[in-house]
């Protein structure tokens, strides 16, 4: 009878209704829930993808919308201005800008050059 009732008090630990308990006795250790290793093996850590690539390397997700010019062709132009370049338009708007002399729509800087980019 004393299984009996460890166990009902460990269903209601575990019931989405209650409360957790306050008191540590009664409480869970998420450590005792993982499978023992040996002590000589050390834990191993293994980074999720996500953590894995770094923000400045992972490719944008507005880089896959369409030209904001034309709205019709994808993002291939990047538009040039010192070390630094902006892709925002299709190759074919980012030309017709730069033959215009025009300013680039992103930062407002002189275009430099426009360099037909391919996203792999």
């Amino acid at each position: 009878q004393d299984l009996l009732s460890s166990a009902s008090s460990q269903d209601k630990l575990l019931t989405s209704d209650s409360q957790p308990s306050s008191s540590s006795s009664s409480s869970i250790d998420s450590q005792e829930l993982l499978p023992s290793s040996p002590a000589s093996a050390p834990p191993v850590f293994v980074p999720e993808l996500e953590h894995s690539v770094s923000e400045e390397w992972r490719l944008p997700e507005l880089c896959l919308d369409p030209c904001l010019i034309c709205q019709s062709r994808p993002k291939n132009g990047c538009i040039v201005h010192g070390r630094t370049g902006h892709l925002i338009s299709c190759y074919v708007c980012a030309r017709k800008l730069k033959k215009r002399n025009k300013l680039c729509p992103a930062c407002r800087l002189p275009i430099q050059c426009v360099i037909l980019t391919y996203l792999c």
